[in-house]
């Protein structure tokens, strides 16, 4: 046998027991493997240990496969242990032309290269699953948790606790929590969580299901990343169905969901809001706790009926909320609700103003006294006081305090948007209200806000485009649709307009019908026709759906200035919620300087100068 330096030795050695071969094969193969696996897992959603494992086996079978070509090689009569070289076998294997010796090499290597690229692919490269950055995270939605009870009368329960795990995520510092009416707007909308993602602006998606059954409650949630759709977590409780037992949950989910985003840390048990990162504390503090099984059953059917935002759901929702303090007097969420119950009954019924708001301002001051650094409470009771007393001082520093305890309350945003809005700082207004839809995208209200405020500013293009959005998510939403014609009939869209108007009047068992909305735009289009368009809009007087102040809106758009001023004259005698518009409504710039408007506007007692714009914290 000639004298071959040893490394030539051991590539022909290599060569002969076919390892270069099986290197290259195996390395193809496995990173095939790989890819499909990275499908699977999001398209399946399945956890990311089934990428860790398989991965962690292709690395783990390539040494195993290399060392099996080495010692066996496979003949007709099976597997057997791999024989010594003949008499110069290995010589001639050296002194093959590269053309032939080559060839194989590059291939092992390549093989190796793919399964190290097939690796790196599914679990090392930025963005991979599992390759999370410590504070990666900063927004996250929490869908409507299922009610796996069976009975549908448990549904509130589900979605009870799926808010309450969402005010307990708002008080992780730098955590966007997207809003609870958006969130529970995709119930059923059978989207993946990409789409879910890309449509409330956030990163992460909590999901969950509950299951109450034989006085135990059991909870499954699961954390996951939007873009990519895979598992952060998942984990199961289940408790004996106890007040204390249910709040501890929430704490546990919420303290998990924390160190999982802010610390980039995988939860694990006992590593929650109490854990030893130190990374938040006390996310479901005493504040918003009651021992009383029955007083948080209540609470949270209280809250189901409350979002509802209907005649109906609005006095249930009064109800329960007080069925709920008479067995827990204490109980401060409670409290908080039935505030907010009473501040909207007058919008939406007509339960007596004066009373509506001494029942909610007295309502939340019992909650603050309970906790006077609840950001909602202050938020409920500076819009009561504003527009039920007009008290615009008090106003403004009940809403300082909470905007700086809470800035990324989407209602409260909306309101203090409305605070500005009415006191004739429209401008100033606009980002409070955007502020509201981009942490709430999908509430139609938000937006139908925001609308207004933009045709205020005379951003009527951008004001129908918003519009459109709410009428898009609820196609028969009253006021968005008055808003929507009203934007339409001043950018001199009258069809349009009288398409909107004749959709509103068919949602709202309008006075007159469809031919009212048609003799208004009539009246726009012809002044001769005016006098049978005003009768119209005067015979909405009485139309539940219609609030007074767009009465006067379209009043002036027909010039019927007598008329308009009447209505103004109206609102103040009526009192109550109605008076706290008539400095933000589109008539409002028409109609000043007319002594009868301007005397109107200064009985509302706006102070000069006018409290300071709270500073934008975001």
């Amino acid at each position: 046998m000639s004298e071959l330096p040893s490394y030539q030795r051991l590539f022909a050695e290599l060569k002969r027991r076919r390892v270069f071969r099986v290197a290259a094969v195996y390395g193809a193969s496995a990173f095939v493997v790989l890819q499909v696996a990275d499908l699977l897992q999001e398209g399946l959603q399945l956890p990311q240990a089934f990428l860790t494992v398989a991965t962690v086996l292709a690395l783990a079978g390539f040494p195993l496969a290399l060392f099996l070509a080495w010692a066996y090689e496979r003949t007709p009569q099976g597997v057997v242990r791999t024989p010594e070289p003949r008499p110069h076998e290995i010589d001639e294997i050296v002194a093959q032309s590269r053309a032939k010796r080559w060839p194989v090499g590059i291939a092992a290597a390549l093989g190796t290269a793919l399964l190290l690229l097939g690796s790196w692919w599914v679990l090392g490269r930025p963005g991979a699953p599992g390759v999370v950055d410590r504070g990666d995270y900063s927004s996250i939605a929490v869908l409507p948790f299922e009610n796996m009870s069976g009975n549908k009368e448990d549904a509130y329960f589900a979605d009870g606790l799926s808010e309450e795990l969402l005010n307990a995520l708002t008080r992780v510092p730098g955590l966007r929590v997207a809003g609870r009416t958006s969130s529970f707007a995709l119930r059923g909308a059978n989207l993946d969580v990409k789409a879910i993602g890309d449509t409330l602006g956030v990163q992460t998606v909590l999901e969950g299901s509950v299951r109450r059954a034989g006085g135990r409650v059991r909870v499954t949630a699961q954390l996951v990343e939007a873009e990519g759709g895979f598992h952060l977590w998942s984990r199961d409780w289940e408790r004996e169905l106890t007040a204390d037992n249910v709040f501890e949950i929430q704490d546990e989910i919420a303290g998990a969901v924390a160190a999982a985003m802010v610390s980039g840390e995988a939860p694990t048990p006992g590593n929650g809001a109490s854990g030893d990162q130190g990374i938040v504390a006390d996310l479901v503090p005493a504040s918003v706790r009651t021992s009383d099984l029955g007083a948080y059953e209540l609470y949270l059917a209280g809250r189901h009926h409350w979002a509802t935002r209907t005649p109906d759901g609005l006095t249930e929702a009064v109800r329960l909320f007080e069925a709920a303090l008479e067995r827990d007097s204490l109980y401060t969420p409670a409290w908080i609700g039935l505030a907010a119950a009473y501040n909207a009954l007058p919008w939406y019924t007509d339960y007596p103003a004066g009373e509506a708001a001494e029942r909610s301002k007295s309502a939340a001051r019992r909650a603050l006294e309970q906790d006077p650094d609840n950001a909602e409470a202050l938020y409920t009771l500076a819009i009561t006081v504003h527009e039920y007393d007009l008290d615009w001082a008090e106003a403004a520093r009940l809403f300082g305090r909470a905007i700086a305890l809470d800035p990324d309350y989407a209602q409260g945003l909306s309101w203090y948007c409305w605070y500005l809005t009415s006191s004739g700082r429209w401008e100033a207004a606009v980002p409070w209200c955007e502020r509201a839809v981009e942490l709430d995208p999908l509430r139609v209200h938000a937006l139908a806000q925001l609308g207004e405020t933009l045709l205020l500013v005379g951003r009527y293009e951008d004001a129908r485009h918003i519009i459109g959005r709410a009428l898009a998510l609820q196609p028969d939403f009253a006021w968005a649709l008055m808003l929507m014609g009203l934007g339409q009939a001043l950018d001199g869209r009258l069809d349009e307009a009288e398409e909107s108007l004749r959709f509103y009047a068919r949602s709202t068992d309008l006075p007159g019908g469809e031919a009212s909305a048609s003799a208004l735009v009539a009246g726009l289009r012809d002044p001769t026709r005016r006098d049978e368009a005003v009768a119209a809009v005067l015979g909405w007087r009485d139309n539940e759906e219609t609030q007074e102040y767009l009465l006067v809106d379209w009043l002036v758009l027909l010039d019927a200035r007598d008329a308009a001023l009447d209505e103004v004259d109206r609102i103040l005698q009526m009192g109550g919620e109605q008076r706290s518009t008539l400095n933000g409504m589109l008539g409002t710039r028409l109609l000043r300087g007319e002594p009868r408007f301007d005397a109107a506007i200064a009985s509302l007692d706006i102070p000069d100068p006018l409290p300071a714009v709270e500073p934008i914290p975001w």
